[in-house]
């Protein structure tokens, strides 16, 4: 076997394969329903259908932490934090440090030349890669003490950023050091004793002949095409940057995946195009019609769209970067479609008894009213060569699907092909590369089911080979416009009208406080075009009134919380999530709650993170012996809020959280 011996890791993983595909069946696959009328609004023949575990296992042993406005990480009794990798750390070797003092740098002094190397703003998506590759956790309860960690940096807020900061009188270098402060961050990151700490000399391999870790991919970056769409006239020319990187997902090749999400805040001038295709796609997106509130285009004519009118369509894709070589241009991948993802996670259905499978990957167009894709390799994943050339363009040819989730618990992939697209509206695309480009003009046209926000997309699976377990969950955070005017759910320029009326898998009316949805993929292969489905839980308050605002509708009990956003599975099959609004339902700061089973069969939500003022808790992670649990604080304090967190420095910044004991996170 080449790279690495997968038996032998699997032997010494404390997330075996047997134990996790096991822990997650049991946990996940066996489930009563409670069956009720939906609200009123909702179509006569729907009903609530929801799913619960009935075994009760691994219960979590920490004590829940209260609801709380601190600005600090706040955890449970027995557990502490560190943080790592803040906003304008430096990279590189004798890079001057980021503070206040004589040669040091910051927000007063930064610039963008500076900015490319180092730590990116407002950290979002968070993956690590064993260094060297492979490397296993050790069964005696330490991990690996190496890895390559990747994290997106969403976007940037120059008042959080730049003292006395105003767009419209913002100099050139402060809207290069804007764009050089998006993309991705690479670092490697190092556990000595007992303490993650950032190690700015960390080599590929953890070896002195390895070219170093560190890299930033920026929205100045070169990029390349794949996929049906890259030929596309409209994708001519330099692909330069990405913006708005959300969530993503990792391979088991052993890259990073990016998701660009609302990309669409960076154009200007919309007003300008003529009347077509261009512009009714960049219209549902959501492009300016005059001035962005950052005012780039003032210097870059490429973010201004009656200069550059076919600019808008680089972004918007899902990109591919591998950490181990440095000297890989980055991807983006046309062939999963041009939306605003929030995720791109990865699973691998291998026939029985096979060492090679297909390549799944799921994604949420996270805004109200859009929909649910997955997109299915056409070539397969061979374990027994994880590194093989031939898996880095196993995301550039395939098939993508869009879900339609119907009243009675059943569910289809409804296939964006050309073909399939073009029996239902005849010439309404010219192409496959169209149908990627214009992907939710093309999902419109097949009926696909409008969601409350879908955001992340979650499939349990096996650490180390990738093989699903046929479960996925959609987390909706919000919708706010469910059951009011149409004209929120309508897609200005296209002429499409869309329903905003409660339906069973969006089943509440202002849906402030969001849900999670459960798909079982139809004989638990995630290359299936059927699925069966059922709410996993209401997000709400379970003491709410039946009918009020956050009525969770008894789909569990324990800790109240509103707009889920991310979530991540530990080791033992047990459910945890990162919330991102919160405080518009609730009186507590933005948290990450662990869903465990309770003996009567229920789901239990505890609390175990509350983060500091004014943030949002991104990228929940586990490290493979599940001894530190990993999140990252994006915008403490946004929009000149009162926080000094972290150091009294508001800055985003990774946290890593243990138990003092060193033990497993949650038992």
């Amino acid at each position: 076997m080449s790279d690495y011996d997968a038996e032998a890791l699997r032997k010494r993983s404390l997330s075996s394969s047997n134990t996790f595909e096991g822990m997650v069946d049991a946990h996940l696959s066996r489930r009563g329903f409670l069956v009720g009328a939906v609200a009123a609004t909702a179509a006569a023949s729907s009903v609530l259908t929801v799913g619960f575990p009935t075994e009760a296992l691994a219960a979590t042993g920490f004590v829940a932490v209260a609801e709380t406005k601190a600005d600090t990480i706040t955890v449970p009794t027995g557990y502490g934090f560190n943080t790592l990798l803040a906003w304008g750390d430096p990279l590189f070797s004798g890079d001057a440090a980021w503070g206040t003092g004589a040669g040091e740098v910051n927000g007063t002094n930064l610039t963008a030349d500076q900015q490319e190397r180092r730590v990116g703003f407002n950290h979002d998506m968070l993956a690590l890669f064993a260094n060297p590759i492979g490397s296993p956790a050790s069964a005696g309860g330490q991990p690996h003490g190496a890895y390559i960690a990747a994290f997106n940096q969403e976007y940037t807020t120059g008042t959080d950023m730049f003292p006395g900061y105003s767009a419209a009188s913002a100099s050139r270098n402060t809207v290069d050091v804007e764009i050089a402060a998006h993309g991705i961050t690479i670092a490697g990151i190092r556990l000595v004793g007992g303490t993650w700490t950032h190690d700015v000399g960390m080599r590929v391999g953890d070896v002195a002949e390895g070219a170093l870790v560190a890299r930033r991919i920026t929205g100045n970056t070169r990029f390349t095409l794949d996929g049906p769409a890259k030929d596309d006239p409209r994708l001519a020319g330099a692909v330069a940057g990405t913006f708005n990187n959300c969530a993503g997902g990792f391979t088991p090749w052993g890259t990073y995946l990016s998701a660009e999400e609302n990309f669409n805040q960076y154009f200007a001038n919309l007003s300008t195009l003529p009347a077509g295709t261009t512009k009714a796609n960049y219209q549902i997106l959501g492009m300016s019609n005059g001035a962005t509130s950052r005012r780039w285009e003032k210097y870059h004519d490429r973010f201004d769209l009656a200069k550059m009118p076919n600019e808008g369509f680089k972004y918007g894709w899902i990109i591919e970067v591998d950490p181990y070589d440095p000297t890989r241009r980055p991807v983006k991948h046309t062939a999963l479609g041009r939306f605003k993802h929030e995720c791109a996670t990865i699973v691998v259905q291998y026939p029985t008894g096979a060492a090679k499978g297909k390549v799944v990957a799921y994604s949420g167009d996270d805004q109200q009213f859009d929909y649910v894709y997955k997109f299915v390799t056409d070539g397969t994943f061979d374990r027994e060569t994880p590194r093989a050339k031939a898996h880095f363009s196993l995301l550039s040819a395939g098939t993508l699907y869009t879900a339609k989730f119907n009243a009675d618990g059943t569910g289809e992939w409804l296939p964006l092909t050309h073909a399939n697209v073009d029996s239902k509206a005849a010439g309404a695309f010219a192409d496959q590369a169209d149908i990627c480009i214009r992907t939710r003009e093309a999902a419109d046209v097949l009926g696909a089911t409008p969601m409350d926000r879908p955001e992340d997309v979650e499939a349990p699976h096996d650490p180390v080979t990738f093989a699903g377990t046929g479960k996925v969950f959609v987390v909706c955070t919000n919708n706010s416009n469910r059951g009011g005017s149409a004209t929120a759910a309508n897609r200005p320029g296209t002429g499409t009208v869309r329903s905003s009326a409660a339906d069973a898998a969006n089943p509440r009316n202002n849906n402030r406080t969001g849900h999670i949805v459960q798909i079982t993929e139809d004989g638990n292969d995630h290359t299936s075009t059927t699925f069966t489905w059922s709410l996993y839980l209401l997000a709400g308050d379970p003491k709410a009134a039946s009918g009020a605002v956050g009525d969770v509708k008894d789909t569990f009990f324990g800790d109240r919380f509103g707009s889920p956003d991310n979530i991540t599975f530990d080791n033992r099959g047990l459910l945890w999530i990162a919330t991102d609004g919160n405080p518009n339902s609730f009186a507590s700061n933005d948290q990450v709650l662990c869903t465990e089973i309770a003996g009567n069969g229920k789901v239990r939500v505890k609390r175990f993170l509350v983060g500091p003022f004014g943030c949002e808790v991104c990228g929940p992670l586990f490290s493979p012996d599940n001894t530190t649990f990993f999140c990252n604080i994006q915008h403490p304090g946004e929009d000149g809020q009162a926080s000094t967190f972290p150091n009294g420095q508001k800055r985003p910044v990774m946290v890593a959280v243990r138990r003092t004991d060193g033990g497993i996170i949650g038992s």
